[in-house]
């Protein structure tokens, strides 16, 4: 899977149900965060999303965004209850970031769907907008997700 996100040139990355980022392109290090120089043990998709200040910084919708990634953390922790890396997860979030704990107490849950970001790469004026499409079952782990990051070339709305 590793030389099918290699081909894609926006962010690409595997993840499983804790959100450990397994495999990620040359694009989702650039435009994301630097992924290689972050330990694996800290690289989970979840803490780095409120615990990295690059990434909140380059998110232009995190607010938006950290509400449905908690909501999809959430049905996987519910799914996986015996996995005492989810509860140590939620209790490191909760207690190093408020708004986690906020968004966590909210207990909304939610699928995985198509989900936009908006990103403010470095060197670029204009933020750039992205459809990550998750795609699922395609090993034999079912809690194996390729995300893909799919740009929006332009606004349909804009043409009205």
């Amino acid at each position: 899977m590793q030389k099918i996100i290699d081909q894609v040139a926006y962010p690409a990355y595997i993840t499983n149900e804790r959100t450990e980022i397994l495999a990620w392109n040359k694009a989702a290090n650039e435009m994301l965060a630097n992924l290689s120089s972050i330990p694996a043990q800290h690289r989970y998709f979840i803490r780095l999303l409120f615990e990295d200040t690059e990434i909140r910084r380059r998110i232009v919708n995190i607010e938006e965004f950290a509400r449905y990634s908690v909501a999809v953390f959430r049905t996987y922790y519910n799914k996986n209850r015996n996995d005492p890396t989810f509860e140590e997860t939620v209790e490191l979030l909760i207690k190093n970031s408020a708004e986690f704990d906020r968004l966590w107490r909210q207990y909304d849950i939610q699928l995985k769907k198509v989900n936009r970001v908006i990103l403010q790469l470095p060197g670029v004026k204009k933020p750039v907008t992205f459809d990550i499409n998750s795609l699922l079952n395609l090993s034999d782990s079912p809690d194996i997700h390729v995300c893909i990051y799919t740009p929006i070339t332009e606004d349909k709305d804009s043409d009205s």
